[in-house]
């Protein structure tokens, strides 16, 4: 049982405080997922079960998946391709730390981080002791949440994480503070924290089950946050625009299917009530349903001034116009390119295809700069657990990113000799014209000395023959 949680800045104070905003925060992680996987269509309580069964199927081919195209336009240009430090050789990217980033698969954690930021804005990675080696692991708020410091943004106050022992048969948050760890428990048959957007409150029935484990010479929480320059994924502004999207494609495969079931009459002036005398059923009543029944082999004995009414098909394509323009405004206000929705723009002009990537290039040029200094903390981090001090200085730590927008073979081999033309260093050449990352420059040069010396062994040879 906590105790403390009313004494501010104490550990339970802080763990009721984390839990339960995480726990508010769940209904728009929800509605953001809901939004990112197409699902936010149809207010399902509002219909009997059959009725929001059969819609629902129809529903669901009316989802356009914008909002993952928005955010794969970026996230898909997000590359850490090295991490630069103070030490020698460190300036052309760093082993150790690649180590560390090899050891922890970021290759694989980075693509759902770089995901995570751009649906809900927020992520995590937790730097944690393994065998005496630092792992990696990536979060979001659906389990994990932080706490800022007001003045310096990119430090953090505190932090939780929040699992379940499904062997012990407890729930568990992690507490991580400056310097330092705990866990707290509680004993449960299944997991409380909701995975369906409903709010998660926290009492005080937790109890701790370590004292606080010391995190060496790590003065920092344990657990870095990554956001966008605002906190909001890249299109939860937008949401209204996105529903009103998938509204005008509903309504426009509503209307293309209600052109089977136009309506269709027969206008007289006077069609009698019975059967006209000589008639083989002469003063009958007559039932007009019967002499009207549908049928693919049906035929009609009409009146002679009987006519043929049939309701004027709708036409679509002015919904789908809309949509479109509703696409165009969106692509303008996202800065992502028209051309990823609508092919007819692919056909573009290479300057006018240029121009039209650039807004989108700045974007993710903009959500690098805000990515990289937390991986510079998570790897000074990890340097200070493994008692690397030297490459542990985070002022000396810089995050390399691949190009966002890298250019055409034909492209650097035309620029390549202008470039040595004017007398500009191969190592230069490699990384801007070539665009190679560390690793491929490394690389490059092992071969240029092995040529050298196999070019030298060669000549030396020749000269030998010759004297022979």
């Amino acid at each position: 049982m906590l105790t403390d949680t009313h004494v501010p800045d104490s550990d339970d104070w802080w763990l009721i405080r984390l839990a339960n905003k995480l726990g508010e925060g769940l209904p728009r992680m929800e509605m953001l997922r809901q939004r990112r996987d197409g699902e936010a269509l149809l207010p399902v309580d509002t219909w009997d079960k059959g009725t929001s069964e059969n819609y629902m199927r129809f529903v669901r081919r009316s989802r356009l998946h914008v909002a993952e195209t928005l955010r794969d336009s970026r996230t898909d240009r997000q590359k850490v391709v090295a991490f630069h430090t103070n030490v020698e050789g460190g300036e052309d990217g760093d082993l150790a730390a690649q180590t560390i980033w090899d050891r922890s698969r970021m290759d694989v954690q980075s693509v759902n981080l770089f995901n995570d930021i751009g649906d809900f804005g927020r992520a995590y990675i937790t730097t944690t002791p393994h065998n005496g080696k630092a792992m990696w692991e990536v979060r979001n708020e659906w389990n994990t949440i932080s706490e800022q410091h007001d003045r310096f943004p990119w430090l953090t106050r505190a932090a939780i994480t929040v699992g379940y022992n499904a062997v012990l048969g407890t729930e568990e948050i992690t507490l991580f503070r400056a310097g330092y760890f705990r866990v707290a428990y509680r004993e449960t048959r299944i997991p409380t924290l909701p995975q369906d957007g409903s709010q998660w409150l926290v009492s005080n029935d937790w109890t701790w089950a370590t004292a606080p484990i010391r995190t060496g010479s790590v003065d920092d929480p344990l657990v870095t946050q990554f956001s966008t320059t605002d906190g909001y994924g890249i299109y939860e502004k937008h949401l209204d625009t996105l529903d009103r999207i998938n509204e005008i494609t509903l309504n426009g495969l509503t209307l293309i299917v209600m052109q089977a079931f136009r309506q269709r009459a027969v206008s007289t002036d006077d069609l009698p009530d019975y059967y006209p005398e000589g008639h083989p059923q002469a003063g009958q009543l007559i039932d007009y349903d019967e002499v009207f029944r549908t049928g693919p082999a049906a035929l009609w004995t009409l009146p002679v001034n009987a006519k043929m009414w049939e309701s004027t098909p709708a036409d679509p394509r002015p919904i789908y116009e809309a949509r479109r323009d509703e696409l165009k405004h969106l692509c303008t206000i996202t800065r992502t390119p028209m051309s990823l929705f609508d092919s007819s723009n692919a056909n573009q002009s290479a300057l006018g295809s240029q121009i039209s990537h650039q807004p989108l290039i700045k974007a993710v040029e903009k959500m690098n700069r805000m990515a990289g200094p937390g991986f510079a903390q998570s790897m000074s981090q990890s340097f200070k657990i493994e008692g690397d001090t030297e490459r542990a200085d985070y002022a000396s730590l810089r995050t390399e990113f691949g190009k966002v927008n890298p250019s055409t073979m034909a492209e650097k081999a035309e620029a390549a000799p202008k470039f040595k033309a004017g007398n500009a260093p191969q190592s230069y050449i490699d990384a801007e014209v070539f665009e190679m990352t560390p690793a491929q420059r490394r690389r490059a040069n092992i071969e240029r000395v092995e040529e050298s010396f196999n070019r030298a062994l060669a000549e030396d040879s020749s000269v030998n023959d010759a004297d022979r």
